[in-house]
């Protein structure tokens, strides 16, 4: 028989023990080749890439892709190598040569890649075709879907080309195996563990140390401009912070959850059940001898946590913050009267009730204070050439606290309207553009504001983060009560104005703001809630893709090597439980004992994971995101979701584990 026939057979045969690891590579390639066919998608491309940055986007994309790919289908393939090294051991002393036993295994991976490749072309040209869709209608395009081929012939040919070259690296590695490997330590390999690393009670609490060492470094950042982030430098802390917690997870797996197992066992009246007596040292002898793949998989886990909940913050934020930036549906500067009449005129065509249209006129004031918050000079004029370099004019705008609680209600802030304190004829209120990086407020600080010929000292009685007019048009916007708003008018205190609108009916129509555009001239201070969230989905989609990309393959290749991982060791043991059972052990016993089991090893990745995410998140937004909303829990929803989304894909590859287990172990 050659061995071309023996590896179809062997497949044939063990269909179900291949089953999980064909359907783990076909999602795989499932993956890269839909990823494939989107970086040669030349029609969406076009559409979506700014400046090429897309392009190098995928490239970039593409490498860690095929980094990740060999490495999970290598280790995918070592997991199945050795619960047949037994096997292969028989077929050597039978007589086969080990470059035949290498031929037999290098044809069944050909097997198993040729059909996930096939899979994989169908369900990737799917998952493309929704990917276009779905870009598509979020961004509200124009893309001729006939153009956009079902198969692309470039994507199938540099999968396959990439499949062969898999397959050679799995036949080196396959190769290398056997030919170190006597046939000895074949026969005997299923029993062989990973080095067992000895217990020392100084490294187990050094890696205590050291995670918390590394928590307490990335809390740190919460002090503000006195954090060392911000004293040494954001990227070394974030380096050492990163060491800390990396050398400290070895350390705590290998050595501190050992120790502390071990202590639990002195307390014989916890330990001596019919089930602790069995977990508890198997859980030792686990952890110890596959100390290497467990601290592999918690970082894993905490790569997979912390790049799902930072792009589900990445996406959330900006969005949140447009209330800020861009607080109306439709805000611009009149720079000539004639430009009202033409505003409601185009509106007009498109909703004739339900939009509000409110002119505010802004007094600039200037003080004389010592110190004075960072909202009086912060900002750029727009309006000149060169915008960009060139500081806005300093300053206090001020308008009065009728005109505010009008402009809140028409944006929907009923509830912040309602709550605005009233004002004396002294006193104001400070809208912030971000909190101060300290946490200090304003409350209570006295500016001299410069009204006609003398300064009028004004006491601040209340700063809040809802700013009426988008950034663009006002920062350091106060607040005064209507009759030193009158005072302003009567002045001739410098005054600009602007046309805020709002309502339902103009809601999320771009076809009316490029009208409005083409009216004023393409002013920069032309703002829109609705226009501002198109544009940051226009932008970032394809790179929240992209990432999404690596995350799926980061769930699929943690999910897939705990199966493995865990169903190997009960196989191992296999023999051991059926000395249970003839002791009198029920099965449902063992199948607690084998959920507990279970259990420890994906509650370890994804607990720890889960604190290494809490602590990242934390890190990102505070050093690298900008504060415009404040510091409310409300903001890291989408990280739970994040977390509550990875929890439930860890549960469904728990629940598999177990049911897998329990058939190798347990009688029918």
């Amino acid at each position: 028989m050659n061995t071309l026939s023996m590896a179809y057979k062997n497949l044939r045969k063990n269909l179900s023990f291949y089953a999980l690891y064909l359907f783990s590579v076909s999602l795989v390639i499932t993956v890269f080749f839909a990823f494939t066919s989107f970086s040669m998608n030349q029609v969406m491309l076009e559409v979506i890439s700014t400046n090429g940055r897309v392009e190098s986007m995928c490239s970039i994309i593409s490498v860690f892709l095929m980094i990740f790919v060999v490495f999970y289908m290598g280790y995918s393939n070592r997991f199945f190598l050795k619960r047949r090294t037994k096997e292969l051991g028989i077929y050597t002393l039978l007589g086969y040569r080990k470059t035949t036993i290498l031929s037999l295994l290098t044809f069944e991976n050909i097997f198993i890649c040729f059909g996930a490749f096939l899979v994989g072309l169908v369900l990737g040209a799917i998952a493309h075709k929704g990917i276009v869709i779905g870009i598509t209608a979020l961004l509200k395009l124009s893309v001729d879907s006939a153009k956009i081929q079902f198969f692309h012939i470039s994507a199938i040919r540099k999968t396959a080309g990439f499949i062969l070259l898999v397959v050679f690296v799995l036949c080196m590695s396959n190769g290398r195996f056997l030919f170190k490997t006597s046939l000895m330590e074949l026969i005997r390999f299923e029993k062989k563990a990973e080095k067992n690393m000895k217990f020392h009670r100084l490294p187990a609490f050094l890696g205590f140390i050291m995670i918390l060492s590394g928590y307490g470094l990335a809390l740190d950042i919460f002090r503000g401009g006195k954090s060392i982030w911000f004293l040494v430098g954001f990227y070394p802390i974030g380096m050492l912070t990163a060491m800390l917690i990396v050398i400290g997870t070895v350390f705590f797996i290998s050595s501190f959850l050992p120790y502390v197992m071990k202590k639990s066992k002195s307390h014989k009246a916890a330990f001596y059940t019919k089930t602790k007596i069995i977990t508890t040292p198997n859980f030792i002898y686990r952890i110890r001898s596959n100390a290497r793949t467990l601290i592999m998989l918690t970082l894993l886990s905490a790569a997979t946590l912390s790049i799902s909940a930072i792009m589900a913050l990445t996406v959330y934020y900006p969005i949140a913050a447009v209330s800020r930036i861009a607080p109306s549906e439709m805000e611009f500067r009149i720079e000539k009267e004639a430009q009202i009449e033409a505003a409601k005129k185009i509106i007009g065509r498109y909703a004739a009730e339900d939009v509000t249209f409110t002119r505010t006129d802004i007094y600039k004031v200037t003080s004389s204070a010592s110190s004075l918050p960072m909202e009086y000079s912060v900002g750029t004029a727009k309006g000149d050439s060169d915008n960009e370099k060139i500081l806005r004019e300093a300053g206090f705008e001020c308008i009065s606290r009728t005109s505010y609680m009008t402009l809140l209600r028409e944006q929907g802030k009923e509830e912040v309207s309602d709550s605005i304190p009233k004002l004396g004829s002294g006193e104001c209120i400070l809208v912030k553009y971000k909190p101060n990086s300290d946490n200090s407020l304003e409350v209570d600080s006295i500016y001299p504001l410069a009204i006609g010929d003398k300064e009028v000292p004004f006491t601040v009685k209340a700063v809040t983060l809802d700013n009426p007019f988008a950034f663009a048009n006002s920062i350091g916007t106060l607040i005064v009560s209507d009759d030193i708003y009158k005072q302003l008018e009567a002045t001739g205190t410098p005054v600009t104005s602007l046309m805020s609108i709002n309502g339902k009916a103009i809601e999320d129509n771009e076809e009316l703001y490029e009208e409005m555009r083409d009216m004023l001239a393409e002013s920069p201070y032309l703002q829109g809630q609705s226009h501002r969230i198109n544009e940051l989905f226009s932008l970032n989609s394809s790179t929240f893709l992209l990432i999404g990309f690596l995350v799926v393959l980061f769930f699929i290749a943690t999910g897939s090597i705990l199966y493995f991982n865990n169903m190997s060791a009960v196989s191992d043991t296999k023999s051991d439980y059926q000395i249970l059972i003839k002791m009198g052990y029920t099965n449902g016993c063992i199948k607690k004992i084998i959920r507990r089991q279970v259990l420890d090893f994906f509650a370890i990745p994804f607990a720890m994971g889960t604190l290494d995410c809490i602590f990242a998140t934390v890190v990102f937004k505070a050093g690298l995101m900008q504060n415009l909303l404040g510091s409310t829990l409300v903001q890291y929803v989408p990280v739970v979701l994040a977390i509550a989304l990875t929890a439930f894909i860890y549960l469904i590859y728990y629940f598999l584990t177990i049911r897998t287990c329990c058939k190798i172990v347990c009688k029918k």
